[in-house]
């Protein structure tokens, strides 16, 4: 029997239109999509399955759940591999090393640097309790130099400072850091702390600006060429007189003693009151020194290539004396820091550099690891770095001559 296509009557076609109609009315007013798709397949009939049906992710075979696919479709469909997401990489940034342990700690500076007159009891230059250089026990002050002897570390000290000097001051002492610096062996490295401006700043006539700048820069540009590589600078800023002068009209004690004829020309206008400069005027000359100071230290964190030997640290926010209260400063001038003074030096001038970033020392923890010495609350030097292990190590070493001749008294 011949092949025929039955022809089905007009009115049939257009039944099946109407409800093809229909069906994607109902669809957008619902508003899903796949519910839409399946109406779509609905009208078109459940002989001619839908291909959308057998080749769409999940989310859209789930809305035809109600369509059955033909086996060959569905096992095509199955056998396609899932599109893997790609996932967009985060770029991490790479670690800062903590740099290596100074082989030699120099002191450029003045009497804020020498210790000066910290207390009625000790006039005039008591280095031993210096915030860089300070070796004295129980004074309150942790230097620099403690600290890194507490990492491990047994660097040979220069302490050029000098009281009473000026920036002009600054080459001569930074030839004596030199002259030092050239026995270190290859690869050892020097930090040198900076903090000279005071006296230019507090004598009468003040250190023009340009001089300032150009003996400042001159001495930096001196260290950079002849320290080792990989050695770092403390540039210090010029002290926040404004806050001293502050701190000491607020109290009644230190402002009287300020008023007394032999220091009417302690650091004037700020502290004394005979200067024939202003407030304002101080001031500005102050913000100015400040400044010069940040960009000589910029220029040289700019330096690359083969002259790139000097790391400068310059932050005058944490390092000029802002946090001072009145006890800080000595009683016998009001001008000098005390021993609190120089401790809390020494604590800002720790924080600003690169040791108290929390990355323990390798120098320190391969000290400790083989005597079995742990930190505060039982953990290893290595997982509290330097700052939460230095007050512990400082204690140890302070209670060791006790312990030891207990022990020599008992046997």
């Amino acid at each position: 029997m011949p092949y025929t296509t039955e022809r089905r009557p007009e009115s049939a076609r257009s039944h099946r239109g109407g409800l093809l109609v229909g069906a994607i009315l109902v669809a957008a007013v619902v508003g899903g999509f796949g519910v839409g798709w399946l109406a779509l397949t609905l009208a078109a009939g459940p002989s001619k399955p839908s291909l959308i049906a057998a080749t769409t992710p999940t989310a859209t075979a789930s809305a035809t759940a109600g369509v059955t696919p033909s086996p060959t479709l569905a096992a095509s469909a199955s056998d396609l591999p899932s599109p893997t997401p790609t996932a967009t990489p985060t770029v991490q940034p790479l670690p800062t090393a903590t740099p290596p342990l100074p082989a030699m700690l120099a002191a450029i500076g003045d009497s804020y640097s020498q210790a000066y007159s910290v207390s009625p009891a000790n006039l005039r230059d008591h280095p031993q309790y210096s915030w860089v250089v300070g070796t004295a026990r129980n004074d309150g002050v942790t230097s620099l130099l403690e600290r890194f002897k507490a990492l491990g570390a047994t660097p040979g000290v220069v302490d050029a400072a000098t009281s009473g000097r000026k920036m002009i001051d600054a080459q001569r002492q930074v030839e004596q850091v030199v002259a030092a610096a050239a026995n270190l062996q290859h690869g050892q490295t020097a930090y040198v702390t900076f903090m000279l401006g005071t006296n230019d700043l507090c004598d009468d006539p003040k250190t023009p600006l340009a001089d300032f700048t150009a003996q400042a820069r001159a001495a930096v540009e001196t260290l950079r060429v002849n320290l080792p590589p990989g050695s770092r600078l403390l540039m210090m800023p010029v002290p926040d007189f404004s806050h001293f002068r502050a701190i000491t009209q607020a109290d009644p004690t230190a402002r009287t003693a300020l008023l007394q004829p032999k220091n009417s020309t302690r650091c004037a206008p700020f502290l004394g009151s005979n200067s024939p400069a202003s407030i304002p005027d101080a001031e500005a000359i102050l913000a100015s020194y400040n400044a010069a100071l940040e960009t000589i230290c910029d220029e040289e964190n700019a330096v690359t290539g083969a002259l790139a030997n000097l790391h400068c640290t310059y932050n005058q926010a944490l390092l000029s004396g802002r946090d001072f209260v009145l006890k800080d400063l000595s009683t016998v001038d009001y001008f000098h820091p005390s021993l609190t003074g120089q401790a809390k030096f020494a604590a800002d001038a720790w924080k600003a550099d690169a040791w108290a970033n929390g990355v323990s020392s390798s120098a320190r923890s391969d000290q400790l690891a083989g005597t079995g010495e742990r930190g505060p609350r039982g953990l290893a030097p290595a997982a509290l770095g330097p700052v939460a292990v230095l007050p512990a190590v400082l204690a140890r070493r302070r209670r060791r001559p006790a312990r030891q001749a207990r022990q020599r008294a008992a046997a």
